[in-house]
């Protein structure tokens, strides 16, 4: 099969990156040699082509721009409006150019344009329709753990979404996790009472589950739950002579444990409403083959009853891309060349492109094939 010409060598990637860019190459290259690329894969649908198609092309274009293009304000989507995944893209870019300010000394400039890529995180989670390139669970817990640290309420409906996209798009494959993300969201905005339940729950539903015991022994300690902290880890550490540690945790919840005896900062045990200790008690007693296994779907409206006001994202609708011809003229009008030195950048400079990773990180490579051709 004859490979057809990309308009970009570099594509725009992200650390919430869900689909290889082996793939990526693959769908343009159908596109763009007129082959229907909802046929690529058969685990990709046309739609989900399709979106992937037109997204990356618009990610890829926001990664190759003049950097005086990029922030200045002056960038306009060519498929109509900015989807996740180039916002995405753009978020690795303001990351980057925040890091080099850093290393530069530019404190101002580095605290602004940390900020700008955090809302911009933000706004991929407030997106009514989610992007097929993006693991949202990722966003949900990373920009649901700064809302944490600061005791801020909204961590839990943030949590509490990441819990229903899960079971929206993923088939409910990281319930578990997601309950325990958001157990332990609910500890640190002070609600004890709410954390400890979900976590009741979670060793009814499976007692042999060693990660519930390794989380509630090693996050206890910083919330004064330090005698009910030392059940969880010594009940883990008996889990772990009966399974033989498969999961290669018992290094962790022994270290848990030291930390939970040397402890100071215990007695918040007094704060939780004794029915609630009672019954966690009771769980962390279960024998490890006695669980409630259900469906994962049950048990998350068992521990969330509020789980059906959740907002979710829905997903997108198949774009209507334009001929392969159409496009490259389009990408034509927005191209980078305009940017690139006319001397020879050393290889530890910046970019050209404004990324703010080094040359040699960036479009060393592309430039030196470009020239070579």
């Amino acid at each position: 099969m004859r490979k057809s010409k990309l308009p970009y060598d570099d594509h725009g990637t992200s650390r919430y990156m869900r689909v290889s860019l082996g793939v990526v190459d693959r769908l343009q290259e159908d596109y763009f040699a007129g082959r229907d690329p909802g046929r690529s894969f058969s685990h990709i649908d046309e739609v989900q082509a399709a979106v992937i198609v037109a997204e990356t092309l618009e990610a890829d274009r926001l990664e190759n721009m003049p950097p005086d293009k990029l922030f200045d304000g002056s960038f306009e989507p060519l498929f109509g409006p900015m989807s996740d995944w180039p916002r995405a893209v753009m978020v690795e870019l303001l990351f980057a150019t925040a890091d080099l300010a850093k290393e530069t000394g530019d404190r101002r400039k580095h605290r602004d344009f940390w900020a700008f890529a955090w809302a911009a995180l933000e706004e991929c989670l407030n997106s009514p329709v989610a992007s097929p390139m993006l693991w949202y669970e990722d966003i949900f817990f990373d920009v649901g753990h700064q809302l944490r640290i600061r005791e801020d309420l909204e961590a839990v409906d943030l949590f509490k979404r990441c819990l229903a996209h899960d079971l929206r798009f993923s088939e409910g494959r990281n319930v578990v996790p997601a309950l325990q993300d958001l157990a332990e969201t609910y500890l640190w905005v002070g609600d004890l009472d709410a954390g400890l339940e979900i976590l009741t729950g979670l060793l009814r539903h499976d007692p042999s589950h060693i990660w519930t015991y390794n989380l509630m022994a090693y996050v206890f300690e910083q919330f004064g739950l330090i005698e009910i902290g030392k059940e969880a880890a010594r009940r883990g550490l008996e889990l772990v002579e009966v399974t033989g540690d498969p999961e290669d945790v018992e290094a962790q919840l022994r270290d848990s444990m030291d930390n939970l005896r040397q402890s100071k900062q215990g007695g918040r045990e007094a704060e939780v409403d004794p029915e609630v200790l009672g019954e966690l008690r009771d769980a962390l007693a279960l024998d490890f083959d006695a669980g409630e296994q259900g469906s994962v779907v049950a048990l998350s409206h068992d521990l969330v009853p509020d789980l059906d006001e959740v907002p979710v994202m829905r997903p997108p609708e198949k774009p209507d891309l334009p001929p392969p011809e159409v496009v490259l003229k389009r990408l034509k009008t927005s191209s980078p060349e305009a940017a690139r030195p006319d001397r020879d950048l050393g290889r530890n400079d910046p970019c050209w492109c404004g990324s703010g990773k080094k040359y040699k990180y960036c479009h060393l490579r592309s430039d030196q094939k470009r020239r070579r051709s």
